[in-house]
Order: C-alpha cells, then structure tokens, then sequence
C-alpha cells in the first residue's frame, strides 16, 4: 500500500506543482456556427474539466506555462483535440458534426435526443392562412388522414392508427384527454395552431420515452421565450379573416426575459361561420372559441431551469354535423411544472421531472337536432387527467447515450346524460308530464398506467447509430358506479391488472456524407380506452349502431418493421419510409345479436356493437418525399403515401382508412416575400370495411395559392386562395349527417379567400 501510495505521489507531483490559469471561450457547430450548449472540456493531462454553458461558454483551468492540448466531447460530434503552444486568454473552438444524426425529436432544450424513424413538422409560425385547430396541421402531412365531424374538433389518423392508438401530447409530455366519448373535444382543441412551433412525430413504437405507444408519437411543441441576460420585452399581435363562412381570429402574445427568468402570455378567439361548399350547400359547423395561456421560467442555479404553465380553453355553440348532438359548452384547464438540472456529474448528464394535471368539463344537447321535439337530451361529462415523469440522462462513454425514466398517468371520467321524453315513442302524442331518464355515461370510471423504461443509444462507428429500449407498464382500470345493466352483463366486474412489455431496437446507417438509411423494429402496446372497456350503448363510430365496453379486452401489441432512406444535399432532398405492422389482440367492434338497442328500441339496426380482440390485423405502405432546388429561390416540392390495412380474422379491410393521396407544389421564397402553387390529389378508396357500412369515396384534386410579404420589419402580411377551382368534394374519413333534417356528407369548402396579418415587435 505504502508502496502503491508514493508511486501515486510521485507521478501527481509534477501535474501539482503546475500553476493553473483560468481560459474562457466559446464552443460553436462548425457548419452553422450556433453555440453547442453543454459540450465537455478537459486538458489531456491535468486533472481539470468543465463544461460549457446553454450559449456554449465556458472557462476552464488550464497549465499556467507550457503547451497543452485541450480535448472537446458533444455527443453527435466528433472529438476535438486542440492544442495551444502558447499562452492565451480566450479561444474559439469548433466541432464537426457526426454525419450519423438525424433530426432532432422530443426535446426542449437539448441538442443531444434523436428516435428512430422520426420527423419534424415546421413552418406554422409563418401563416398565411389559419387552420380551425390544430389537427388541420396535418392535413398536407404525407401519412395522414383527418376524421371531420363538423368544422372544429377534427381527429389526426396516422396511417391505420388514430384515438389513443396514437400516443398525442404536447410540450414533451402534457395529455388533455377528452371528456366527450364522441371525441367532440381531443387534445388538438385545447392548444391554438398559432402557438405551435414544430410537430414532432415518431412513426412507430421506436421510443419507450414517451408513454405507451403503439401507433406512433405526436409531440405538439408551443413556442418558446428567448433567454436574455439583461430585461427584454417582446411579441406579436395577428389577424386573420375567411371570405367563406366569414371567419375572424385576433391573437396577441407577449414575451419577456430577463436574468434569471422568462415569460410569455399569449391569448386569442376564434369566431368561425357556416361555410358553402362547391355546389354552394351551407355546411352547419360553427363555433366559436377562446383561450389564454402563460408560462413562466426560472434559472434558480446554473443549469437549472423551472417552469410553470397555465392554459385555459373555452369552446361555445360547437356544430358537429356528422354527430348526434352539439357542443354548447368545452371548458378545460392545464397546469404543468418543468424542472431539469444538467451537467450533474461526468456520467450523469441530466435529470428531467414533468408533472401535469387537466381537467375538461364538456356540455352537449340536441336542441338544434330535429328529435328535440321527442326528446331533450343534455350530457355533461368531465374529465381530469393527471401525469408525471422523472427520467434521467447517462453519458455512460463519449459513444454512449442512455435514458432511465419513470412515468405516471391517471385518468378519471365521469358524467350523465339526462333525457326528457316529450312524446310517446310509438304515437308520436305529448305526454302531459316528460319522463324523465339518467344515463351513466362514463360509470366513474379509473384508468391508471404506470410505466419503467430504459433507452440506449450507442455510437458504434462514425457511421454506424444504434438504439434500443425496453418498457415495462402497470395498467389498472375500474368503474365505481356501473350502470345496472352493464352489472348485469359483467357481474364480475373488478379491478382489472395488466402488465405490458414494449421494446425497439434499430440501425441507422450513413451510406456517405448525403445519403443515409435507418431500419427500426418495435413492439408497442395500448391498454383498451375507457371508451372500449366501459362506453355502455352510445354511438361512436362512423355507423348508426350503439356499441358496448369490454372490461375484458387484452391490449393491443403492435410489431413493426420500417425502412427508410434519406439523402440531403443543397440542391435535392429525398426521404422514403416502408413500414409492415402484425397486430395482434386488434381491438375492434362486432355486431352482437345478444345486445338489444337500449335507446329507441325500434329503430335500425336493431342490436348494439360490443368491443372485442380478434386475433391479427396488419397495415403496410409507404409515404415519400422530395424536394428539388430549381434556382436559388425557387423549390419544386412533392410528396406522396398510401396505406393498405387489413383485418386477418374478417378478411376484409380495416374500416376508416385514408386512400392513396399526393402533393405537389412549386414555391419561391425570398426574404421578405413569397408564394406557393401546389395541388393536392386523393385517389378513389375502395377498400371498405363492408361489416361497417363504410362507403366507397371517389377521389378528387383541388389547388391552393398561398404567398405573403413583409413590407417593413416585423409585418408579414399574408393571403391565400384555397380550392381555387371551387371543387365540391369530400375526405374519406368525413362523417356523414348525424340527427339532421336532411342526410348528406360533410363536404369541404368551397373556394375560400384568406388574409392573415402578423406584425412582432
């Protein structure tokens, strides 16, 4: 030991008696020369480190006199060894990326996570015309389809998944789940399109980091304040009016930073009309809409950061036409708290702590429907939603990234409906007193989920990226006040425990310093939705029948396979994905001729749909993308996707499935001006799903002209021509009338003229 000890001494020695000099400077992206937040410095030799701050500055002790090498890590870029022969008191440095990166997904604040098969979803800062909700975001998304019931509350479908089979959340993390099992107020509702930044989007179960995911991660990021060191105040006031259905929004957002903190208060109401169609038909879908939002950030220590949000939603006079009832009213409320410490320890990177809580408190009737002189009917139902997520970051080596985490998800509904017979059902006579009858529409129901994970990614090679991860889930699910037939039909009826397992595992591989390939195969499950498990006699598909929960229902377990090939230069882009699916334990809804229509008996058809697994489903396709760079300014853009779905045990297609479709379009760009021609084209859908009654829908092309200008600093005025042609035509996942006096499809609007002015200041 003795021995042991002053050989240690001996060769300290030297290194101690070396004086020390304190260096500052900066570390930048050689290529866009933006600041790498976090980069790990050390001096070969000498017993000093440090790392750089989130604008990549630093101070680091260096050897007093002599040369030394400074050595530089960032995971994502190569290693610097820089060496300095002479004494100097600040220093520039530069790092190379790794060519093996793709995008950026799932972050906030961090340059360093990446997912297997993702994409980012930009551009909606700069407007030029305004989408109704945020679910109209995606609609020129190659992948995705839109399930409209009315001109508000529309739902994404990616590929063959949509409702909880995609895992939607926003800022990372935060879930607002509807209250309405009709699906009148999803997640897309509560956030305003102006405030979306990006769209981050996994295409499978690639990531175990984000919840149970079995179709595919959409995270809606909002906009962020700007960190400042001294007091700044900023924002943006924006408007915006539709020529057909005589549409109006106002917004105005507010930021501010200062040392240590930051701010943004944002807030804005919509007021939206009945639109025409192409034939001139009014479509019955107005609404009107307001909402606020705030966040406040604080630095408390150096790479520390705490945030607070506060949002609140409020929809009024809600028409869903391809429903039976409207919304009168949605109110919802999120609270959220953020709190990440970085650059804890060489191997410990960071830790990352979520919480939320939201609540929607959802109001519908039928006084505008034609059966209101049989019935009143008026539901309110609630919703309270309640997450939170630890996880932490590991550099366990400069090649290795790894993510351990634990995430919660409680969600609790419960509501009525309450209906006032007015007539008897058979003579149609009134009845001297209304007969008065509570439904129990959500039974009290209990859905919690919690979740262990683990994420690695392992920089093999220069070239060479590989992931994998595993999940383990606790699901229990319950219902505190079951109807009395809905005992009758599951006497007994408890609480219900699952344990599910997910995984991923992929390559990604860079062919050259253009092209690059990524192969990713994942298992994800779903746990069944308290729609699925619990709903007892309501309509809620795309057919006229009632449909009942199956507390008994196994979770569904998607295994998928995806391809996909990328090449990006100056002048061409190009990205190609091919994906297969087996699901097993599919959920879906059959005819059961033991369950009688429970409302209005002797009406068509005359048995409800109960919620059962059948054994496989599968789904396979594609979707494309290109870019060309004619000139300097001038982009040529296409792409293209289709989906082939198919139900094994049935043999025929998967209901609700979006058909072949393409865009193209020609844009150029300046600075302070553009303008964008593009066409977008759907082919026929023929494969229906016929146990449904889905229909088959001609396809159609309708063109869109876009452009705007900024004539002084900080105004951007923009305008649009959408379906310049006046095409009358109708998506596949379009509802039909619901409860209406005439029956019909909810067709798309007719031409429309758009102006949207935004000035910042």
């Amino acid at each position: 030991m003795k021995n042991i000890l002053a050989f240690f001494i001996a060769f300290a020695l030297p290194f101690m008696a070396i004086g020390q000099h304190l260096i500052s400077g900066t570390v930048k992206d050689t290529d866009t020369q933006k600041p790498l937040s976090f980069a790990n410095l050390a001096v070969e030799g000498f017993a000093s480190s440090a790392y750089a701050d989130e604008q990549g500055n630093f101070e680091l002790e260096v050897p007093e006199q002599g040369s030394y090498t400074i050595i530089v890590q960032h995971i994502g870029y190569e290693q610097l060894k820089y060496p300095v022969e002479k004494a100097t008191d600040e220093l520039q440095l530069q790092l190379q990326s790794k060519p093996i990166l793709i995008e950026n997904i799932l972050v906030q604040g961090s340059k360093v996570d990446n997912a297997a098969q993702s994409d980012v979803i930009t551009g909606f800062t700069q407007h030029v015309s305004h989408p109704k909700d945020v679910a109209a975001l995606f609609k020129d998304t190659p992948g995705f389809g839109l399930v409209k019931r009315g001109g508000y509350a529309m739902d994404p479908v990616f590929r063959s998944f949509r409702n909880e089979q995609l895992n939607v959340q926003y800022d990372g993390g935060v879930q607002v789940m509807h209250a309405c099992p009709n699906r009148m107020d999803p997640i897309t509702t509560h956030v305003a399109p102006e405030e979306v930044e990006r769209i981050e989007l996994i295409k499978g179960p690639f990531s175990v980091r984000y919840g149970q995911t079995m179709g595919g991660v959409i995270n809606i990021i909002t906009q962020q304040p700007e960190p400042a060191e001294a007091f700044t105040i900023g924002g943006a006031v924006e408007s915006g009016y539709e020529s057909n259905g005589d549409s109006k929004l106002a917004r105005l957002t507010l930021n501010g930073a200062g040392k240590g903190y930051d701010f943004t208060v944002n807030g804005g109401a919509r007021d939206f009309g009945n639109y025409q169609n192409g034939d001139g038909l009014e479509i019955p879908t107005s609404f009107k809409s307001y909402d606020y939002a705030a966040k406040l950030g604080l630095r408390p220590y150096q790479d520390h950061r705490l945030q607070l949000g506060w949002r609140q939603s409020f929809g009024r006079d809600i028409l869903h036409v391809g429903l039976p009832m409207d919304t009168r009213e949605d109110n919802s409320s999120v609270l959220s708290l953020d709190y990440v410490a970085k650059n804890i320890s060489r191997k410990l990177y960071s830790a990352t702590f979520k919480a939320f809580a939201s609540s929607v408190s959802h109001i519908m009737s039928n006084e505008l429907r034609p059966n209101f002189m049989m019935v009143d009917a008026l539901a309110t139902v609630d919703a309270l939603t309640v997450g939170g997520k630890l996880e932490l970051s590991w550099q366990p080596g400069a090649r290795s990234q790894l993510y351990t985490g634990l995430d919660f998800r409680g969600l609790s509904r419960d509501g009525n409906r309450i209906r006032l017979v007015k007539r008897n059902m058979m003579t149609g006579e009134p009845l001297e007193m209304p007969m008065r009858f509570e439904d129990l529409i959500w039974q009290d129901a209990r859905l919690n989920n919690v979740g262990l994970f683990a994420e690695s990614r392992y920089f093999l090679t220069k070239k060479l990226t590989l992931t994998a991860g595993a999940r383990l889930d606790r699901v229990a699910a319950e219902i505190l006040n079951p109807a009395p037939d809905f005992a009758e039909l599951y006497p007994n009826l408890n609480n219900e425990i699952e344990w599910n397992i997910s995984g991923n595992l992929s390559a990604d591989y860079r062919l050259d310093e253009h092209w690059s390939t990524q192969l990713a195969l994942g298992r994800g499950t779903r746990t069944a939705g308290m729609e699925e498990r619990f709903i007892n006699h309501f309509t809620l598909g795309a057919d006229a029948y009632e449909y009942v929960g199956n507390p008994l229902l196994r979770p569904e377990a998607n295994h998928q396979l995806e391809w996909s090939l990328s090449r990006q230069s100056e002048r061409f882009g190009v990205k190609l994905s091919a994906f297969f699916s087996y699901i097993t334990d599919y959920i879906t809804a059959a005819v059961d001729s033991t369950l009688a229509r429970k409302y209005m008996p002797m009406e068509q058809p005359r048995f409800a749909r109960r919620f059962q697994n059948i054994d496989a489903a599968t789904q396979k396709g594609f979707e494309l993308e290109t870019t060309v760079q004619l000139l300097k300014n001038l982009q040529l853009y296409a792409n293209a996707a289709y989906t082939h779905a198919r139900n094994l045990d049935w043999e025929e297609p998967l209901p609700e499935i979006p058909p072949f479709s393409a865009t193209a379009g020609l844009k150029y760009e300046q600075e302070r001006y553009s303008i964008n021609f593009k066409g977008r084209f759907v082919a026929d859908q023929e494969r229906v799903a016929d146990s449904f009654d889905e229909r088959r829908t001609p396809g159609f092309s309708v063109f869109d002209l876009q452009g705007h200008v900024e004539p002084v600093s900080g105004l951007s005025v923009g305008a649009a021509v959408l379906n310049i042609f006046n095409r009358n035509y109708y998506e596949h996942l379009n509802r039909g009338y619901r409860n209406m006096p005439e029956q019909g499809l909810i067709y798309e609007p007719g031409r429309n003229v758009t102006v949207f002015v935004r000035y910042e200041f």
